[in-house]
Protein backbone atom coordinates (compact mmCIF):
# COMPACT_ATOMS: atom_id res chain seq x y z
CA UNK A 1 0.00 0.00 0.00
CA UNK A 2 2.90 2.37 0.69
CA UNK A 3 4.19 1.95 -2.88
CA UNK A 4 0.70 2.65 -4.28
CA UNK A 5 0.44 5.82 -2.18
CA UNK A 6 3.86 6.97 -3.40
CA UNK A 7 2.86 6.26 -7.02
CA UNK A 8 -0.38 8.18 -6.50
CA UNK A 9 1.53 11.18 -5.15
CA UNK A 10 4.01 11.07 -8.03
CA UNK A 11 1.24 10.94 -10.61
CA UNK A 12 -0.62 13.81 -8.95
CA UNK A 13 2.54 15.90 -9.04
CA UNK A 14 2.95 15.13 -12.76
CA UNK A 15 -0.58 16.36 -13.39
CA UNK A 16 0.12 19.56 -11.47
CA UNK A 17 3.30 20.18 -13.47
CA UNK A 18 1.50 19.55 -16.76
CA UNK A 19 -1.27 21.99 -15.85
CA UNK A 20 1.30 24.58 -14.82
CA UNK A 21 3.03 24.30 -18.19
CA UNK A 22 -0.29 24.68 -20.00
CA UNK A 23 -0.93 27.97 -18.18
CA UNK A 24 2.32 29.32 -19.64
CA UNK A 25 1.28 28.57 -23.25
CA UNK A 26 0.01 31.21 -25.69
CA UNK A 27 -3.76 31.60 -25.36
CA UNK A 28 -4.66 29.80 -28.62
CA UNK A 29 -2.51 26.77 -27.73
CA UNK A 30 -3.71 26.80 -24.13
CA UNK A 31 -7.33 26.60 -25.28
CA UNK A 32 -6.55 23.59 -27.48
CA UNK A 33 -4.71 21.85 -24.66
CA UNK A 34 -7.55 22.49 -22.19
CA UNK A 35 -10.10 21.23 -24.70
CA UNK A 36 -8.07 18.02 -25.07
CA UNK A 37 -7.96 17.69 -21.27
CA UNK A 38 -11.74 18.15 -20.98
CA UNK A 39 -12.41 15.65 -23.78
CA UNK A 40 -10.23 12.97 -22.17
CA UNK A 41 -11.83 13.59 -18.76
CA UNK A 42 -15.33 13.36 -20.27
CA UNK A 43 -14.42 10.05 -21.92
CA UNK A 44 -13.04 8.70 -18.65
CA UNK A 45 -16.09 9.91 -16.71
CA UNK A 46 -18.47 8.13 -19.10
CA UNK A 47 -16.55 4.86 -18.73
CA UNK A 48 -16.24 5.17 -14.96
CA UNK A 49 -19.95 5.89 -14.50
CA UNK A 50 -20.81 2.74 -16.49
CA UNK A 51 -18.43 0.68 -14.35
CA UNK A 52 -19.86 2.05 -11.10
CA UNK A 53 -23.44 1.60 -12.32
CA UNK A 54 -22.76 -2.03 -13.20
CA UNK A 55 -21.11 -2.73 -9.84
CA UNK A 56 -24.08 -1.27 -7.97
CA UNK A 57 -26.47 -3.72 -9.61
CA UNK A 58 -25.43 -6.61 -7.36
CA UNK A 59 -24.57 -6.95 -3.69
CA UNK A 60 -21.21 -8.52 -4.59
CA UNK A 61 -20.51 -5.61 -6.92
CA UNK A 62 -21.35 -3.12 -4.19
CA UNK A 63 -18.85 -4.82 -1.88
CA UNK A 64 -16.14 -4.59 -4.56
CA UNK A 65 -16.95 -0.92 -5.13
CA UNK A 66 -16.71 -0.12 -1.43
CA UNK A 67 -13.37 -1.88 -1.25
CA UNK A 68 -11.76 -0.19 -4.25
CA UNK A 69 -12.97 3.26 -3.16
CA UNK A 70 -10.75 2.88 -0.09
CA UNK A 71 -7.75 3.25 -2.42
CA UNK A 72 -6.77 6.95 -2.49
CA UNK A 73 -6.18 6.97 -6.25
CA UNK A 74 -9.59 5.46 -7.03
CA UNK A 75 -11.29 7.74 -4.53
CA UNK A 76 -9.61 10.86 -5.97
CA UNK A 77 -10.60 10.01 -9.55
CA UNK A 78 -14.22 9.24 -8.68
CA UNK A 79 -14.42 12.37 -6.56
CA UNK A 80 -12.95 14.51 -9.34
CA UNK A 81 -15.65 13.37 -11.76
CA UNK A 82 -18.45 13.86 -9.23
CA UNK A 83 -19.30 10.15 -9.24
CA UNK A 84 -18.97 10.04 -5.48
CA UNK A 85 -19.36 12.96 -3.13
CA UNK A 86 -17.75 13.71 0.19
CA UNK A 87 -20.10 13.45 3.13
CA UNK A 88 -21.05 16.68 4.86
CA UNK A 89 -18.78 16.08 7.87
CA UNK A 90 -15.74 15.53 5.63
CA UNK A 91 -16.47 18.68 3.63
CA UNK A 92 -16.75 20.76 6.80
CA UNK A 93 -13.62 19.14 8.25
CA UNK A 94 -11.72 20.09 5.09
CA UNK A 95 -12.69 23.74 5.56
CA UNK A 96 -11.67 23.58 9.24
CA UNK A 97 -8.22 22.31 8.23
CA UNK A 98 -7.87 25.17 5.76
CA UNK A 99 -8.64 27.88 8.35
CA UNK A 100 -6.65 26.25 11.16
CA UNK A 101 -3.32 27.94 10.24
CA UNK A 102 -5.02 31.34 10.53
CA UNK A 103 -6.45 30.41 13.93
CA UNK A 104 -3.09 29.14 15.15
CA UNK A 105 -1.35 32.30 13.98
CA UNK A 106 -3.57 34.15 16.47
CA UNK A 107 -2.72 31.80 19.31
CA UNK A 108 -5.87 29.70 19.05
CA UNK A 109 -7.29 26.63 17.39
CA UNK A 110 -10.61 25.18 16.32
CA UNK A 111 -11.96 21.65 16.60
CA UNK A 112 -14.90 20.22 14.69
CA UNK A 113 -17.13 18.47 17.22
CA UNK A 114 -20.09 17.33 15.11
CA UNK A 115 -22.39 18.15 12.22
CA UNK A 116 -26.13 17.76 12.72
CA UNK A 117 -28.34 18.60 9.77
CA UNK A 118 -27.58 22.19 8.76
CA UNK A 119 -25.71 22.98 12.00
CA UNK A 120 -21.99 22.68 12.76
CA UNK A 121 -20.71 22.52 16.33
CA UNK A 122 -17.14 23.63 16.97
CA UNK A 123 -14.88 23.96 20.00
CA UNK A 124 -12.44 26.87 20.22
CA UNK A 125 -9.16 26.31 22.05
CA UNK A 126 -6.20 28.37 23.22
CA UNK A 127 -6.57 32.12 22.95
CA UNK A 128 -9.87 31.61 21.13
CA UNK A 129 -11.51 30.25 24.27
CA UNK A 130 -9.74 32.51 26.71
CA UNK A 131 -10.59 35.90 25.25
CA UNK A 132 -14.16 36.83 24.44
CA UNK A 133 -13.18 39.41 21.82
CA UNK A 134 -10.81 37.16 19.90
CA UNK A 135 -13.27 34.28 20.23
CA UNK A 136 -15.97 36.29 18.50
CA UNK A 137 -13.61 37.39 15.73
CA UNK A 138 -12.11 33.96 15.09
CA UNK A 139 -15.44 32.11 15.36
CA UNK A 140 -16.87 34.52 12.80
CA UNK A 141 -13.95 33.72 10.47
CA UNK A 142 -14.63 29.99 10.82
CA UNK A 143 -18.36 30.50 10.31
CA UNK A 144 -17.91 32.59 7.17
CA UNK A 145 -15.47 30.07 5.67
CA UNK A 146 -17.76 27.10 6.33
CA UNK A 147 -20.89 28.80 4.96
CA UNK A 148 -19.03 29.96 1.86
CA UNK A 149 -17.66 26.50 1.03
CA UNK A 150 -20.52 24.35 2.33
CA UNK A 151 -23.75 26.24 1.54
CA UNK A 152 -25.92 23.56 3.15
CA UNK A 153 -24.68 24.76 6.55
CA UNK A 154 -26.79 27.54 8.06
CA UNK A 155 -25.54 27.65 11.65
CA UNK A 156 -22.11 27.37 13.30
CA UNK A 157 -22.43 27.05 17.08
CA UNK A 158 -20.18 26.50 20.06
CA UNK A 159 -20.26 22.97 21.45
CA UNK A 160 -22.28 22.84 24.66
CA UNK A 161 -19.21 22.28 26.79
CA UNK A 162 -17.49 25.29 25.31
CA UNK A 163 -17.13 28.22 27.70
CA UNK A 164 -15.73 31.63 26.86
CA UNK A 165 -14.49 34.45 29.01
CA UNK A 166 -17.08 37.03 29.87
CA UNK A 167 -14.54 39.74 30.73
CA UNK A 168 -11.10 39.88 29.19
CA UNK A 169 -9.56 43.29 28.41
CA UNK A 170 -7.73 43.28 25.04
CA UNK A 171 -3.99 42.81 25.23
CA UNK A 172 -3.88 41.72 28.85
CA UNK A 173 -2.33 38.38 27.92
CA UNK A 174 -1.19 36.70 24.73
CA UNK A 175 -1.28 33.08 23.71
CA UNK A 176 1.19 30.42 24.86
CA UNK A 177 2.08 32.08 28.15
CA UNK A 178 2.70 30.60 31.56
CA UNK A 179 -0.43 31.75 33.33
CA UNK A 180 0.91 31.18 36.82
CA UNK A 181 3.97 33.29 36.03
CA UNK A 182 1.79 36.04 34.54
CA UNK A 183 -0.29 36.92 37.58
CA UNK A 184 -3.13 34.46 36.97
CA UNK A 185 -4.56 32.17 39.66
CA UNK A 186 -6.49 28.96 39.25
CA UNK A 187 -10.21 28.95 39.79
CA UNK A 188 -12.62 26.03 39.78
CA UNK A 189 -12.80 23.50 36.92
CA UNK A 190 -15.57 24.30 34.47
CA UNK A 191 -17.30 21.04 35.41
CA UNK A 192 -18.12 22.57 38.80
CA UNK A 193 -19.86 25.58 37.31
CA UNK A 194 -23.60 25.24 36.92
CA UNK A 195 -25.46 27.76 34.81
CA UNK A 196 -26.33 30.92 36.80
CA UNK A 197 -25.17 29.40 40.11
CA UNK A 198 -22.42 31.54 41.72
CA UNK A 199 -19.38 29.86 43.25
CA UNK A 200 -17.31 31.56 45.94
CA UNK A 201 -13.53 31.47 45.46
CA UNK A 202 -11.17 32.80 48.13
CA UNK A 203 -7.53 33.43 47.22
CA UNK A 204 -5.30 35.23 49.73
CA UNK A 205 -7.04 38.54 50.41
CA UNK A 206 -9.35 38.18 47.43
CA UNK A 207 -12.94 37.05 47.90
CA UNK A 208 -14.41 36.31 44.47
CA UNK A 209 -17.69 35.35 42.91
CA UNK A 210 -17.38 33.10 39.82
CA UNK A 211 -20.45 32.37 37.73
CA UNK A 212 -21.29 30.72 34.43
CA UNK A 213 -23.99 32.55 32.52
CA UNK A 214 -25.04 32.30 28.87
CA UNK A 215 -21.97 30.21 28.03
CA UNK A 216 -19.53 32.72 29.52
CA UNK A 217 -17.56 32.70 32.75
CA UNK A 218 -17.58 35.88 34.79
CA UNK A 219 -15.63 36.72 37.95
CA UNK A 220 -16.52 39.58 40.29
CA UNK A 221 -15.41 40.76 43.70
CA UNK A 222 -17.72 39.03 46.16
CA UNK A 223 -18.88 42.29 47.62
CA UNK A 224 -22.01 44.34 46.99
CA UNK A 225 -20.86 47.86 46.07
CA UNK A 226 -23.79 49.23 48.08
CA UNK A 227 -22.81 48.16 51.60
CA UNK A 228 -19.96 45.70 51.00
CA UNK A 229 -21.94 42.60 51.96
CA UNK A 230 -21.00 39.24 50.36
CA UNK A 231 -23.11 38.15 47.40
CA UNK A 232 -22.49 34.41 47.03
CA UNK A 233 -25.63 33.50 49.00
CA UNK A 234 -27.85 35.80 47.00
CA UNK A 235 -30.77 34.52 44.96
CA UNK A 236 -30.37 34.19 41.19
CA UNK A 237 -33.32 34.91 38.91
CA UNK A 238 -32.31 34.11 35.34
CA UNK A 239 -29.20 36.22 34.82
CA UNK A 240 -29.94 38.57 37.72
CA UNK A 241 -28.31 38.20 41.14
CA UNK A 242 -30.18 39.68 44.12
CA UNK A 243 -28.02 40.86 47.03
CA UNK A 244 -29.10 39.03 50.23
CA UNK A 245 -28.54 42.21 52.26
CA UNK A 246 -30.65 45.00 50.79
CA UNK A 247 -32.05 43.46 47.59
CA UNK A 248 -29.88 45.28 45.06
CA UNK A 249 -30.14 43.54 41.70
CA UNK A 250 -27.12 42.90 39.43
CA UNK A 251 -26.94 41.67 35.84
CA UNK A 252 -24.46 38.77 35.95
CA UNK A 253 -23.66 39.09 32.22
CA UNK A 254 -22.16 42.54 32.76
CA UNK A 255 -21.99 43.31 36.48
CA UNK A 256 -24.33 46.28 35.98
CA UNK A 257 -26.53 47.21 38.91
CA UNK A 258 -30.18 47.34 37.85
CA UNK A 259 -31.30 48.95 41.11
CA UNK A 260 -28.85 51.85 41.19
CA UNK A 261 -27.08 52.58 37.88
CA UNK A 262 -24.28 54.48 39.62
CA UNK A 263 -22.85 51.29 41.19
CA UNK A 264 -21.50 48.16 39.52
CA UNK A 265 -19.82 44.90 40.47
CA UNK A 266 -16.04 44.91 40.15
CA UNK A 267 -15.07 42.42 37.41
CA UNK A 268 -11.83 40.45 37.11
CA UNK A 269 -10.31 39.18 33.85
CA UNK A 270 -11.11 35.52 33.21
CA UNK A 271 -9.48 32.96 30.97
CA UNK A 272 -10.81 29.46 30.29
CA UNK A 273 -7.99 27.03 29.57
CA UNK A 274 -8.09 23.22 29.50
CA UNK A 275 -11.51 23.13 31.19
CA UNK A 276 -10.35 25.27 34.11
CA UNK A 277 -11.05 28.87 35.05
CA UNK A 278 -8.12 31.25 35.51
CA UNK A 279 -8.46 34.73 37.01
CA UNK A 280 -6.15 37.73 36.86
CA UNK A 281 -6.13 39.42 40.28
CA UNK A 282 -3.39 42.05 39.91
Amino acid sequence: MKVLEEDFTTLAERVDRALASIRDMPESEREKAMELKKSIEAFHELALRKIVRALRETEAGKEVLLKVVEDPAVYAVLLMHGIIKQDLFTRVATVIEEVRPYMQSHGGDVELVKVEGNTVYVRLNGACSGCSLSAVTLKRSVEEAIKARVPEIEYVLMAKDELASGFMPPGIVGADVDLEQSGWVQGPPTSELEEARPVRVVHDEYDLLVVRVDGKVMAFRNSCPHMGLPLHKGLVDGTVLVCPGHGFRFDLTSGECLTAPYVQLEPFPVRVEDHRVWMRLD
